[in-house]
């Protein structure tokens, strides 16, 4: 199946994936959870959201400052 990601402030990218979760496909790009928040449609979403043929995710990098 077909998606579009890409990382907050990017170009989107289309990836053909067997990736059945968000989880996965960001595995699957080398993305780390701990830095960086998945977003679909505007709204965050957890790891096993699962994914549909043309979703569009947008990957928020985790700023962390003290």
């Amino acid at each position: 199946m077909k998606v579009r990601w890409r990382v907050l402030g990017g170009e989107w990218q289309e990836t053909d994936t067997e990736a059945k979760t968000v989880g996965e496909l960001m595995a699957s790009l080398g993305l780390s959870a701990e830095e960086y928040l998945p977003s679909i449609g505007g709204k965050l979403v957890t790891e096993d959201e699962e994914l549909k043929e043309g979703t569009e995710v947008t990957f928020i990098p985790v700023v962390s400052g003290g």
